[in-house]
């Protein structure tokens, strides 16, 4: 099955993953995207495939390869990218994050040290500016981030007198 990942390559192309192999969006047409091995330029890969544009169906199979490719390279983007999804839409802590996005133990050998995977979830974290949530329930005032609900209407907070 072929799955299509928006944020793949470093310049946010569409990346393609089909039977371990990974391949960036070359060019579209009306009726066909054309697609060519993410090791086009790094082993110089000639494989190439085509999909439908409306289904995302396979129109023509792969050619032959040329390349190396391992599947704990494909899970480790996955992994980059659950992280930073992760890192951005919740506020659990580092640990916890590493260790829910489960791995197997090749995958996990090729992980960088587990401190610079929290300082990269610090820094993803720190760009969304963030604000604390109070942990004092009897706090004095709410900060104007918390005061908006996600459709930018205001909501109270009142005493109800018992």
């Amino acid at each position: 099955m072929a799955i299509i990942s928006t944020f793949g390559t470093t310049k946010r192309k569409p990346l393609l993953d089909y039977n371990g192999f990974s391949y960036v969006k070359d060019r579209s047409t009306t009726e066909k995207i054309y697609w060519r091995c993410s090791r086009y330029s790094t082993q110089h890969c000639r494989s190439r495939l085509h999909t439908c544009i409306v289904t995302n169906n396979i129109v023509k199979p792969p050619t032959e390869h040329s390349c190396t490719f391992d599947g704990t390279t494909l899970e480790l983007r996955k992994f980059h990218q659950q992280l930073i999804d992760r890192a951005k839409n919740t506020q659990e802590p580092p640990d916890i994050v590493i260790t829910n996005l489960g791995m197997s133990d090749q995958a996990v050998s090729r992980l960088p040290i587990r401190d610079n995977v929290k300082r990269r979830i610090r820094k993803i974290r720190s760009k969304n500016d963030y604000t604390a949530v109070p942990n004092d329930p009897n706090f004095l005032s709410i900060p104007f981030a918390l005061c908006k609900t996600q459709r930018d209407s205001q909501f109270l907070r009142s005493d109800t007198g018992s």
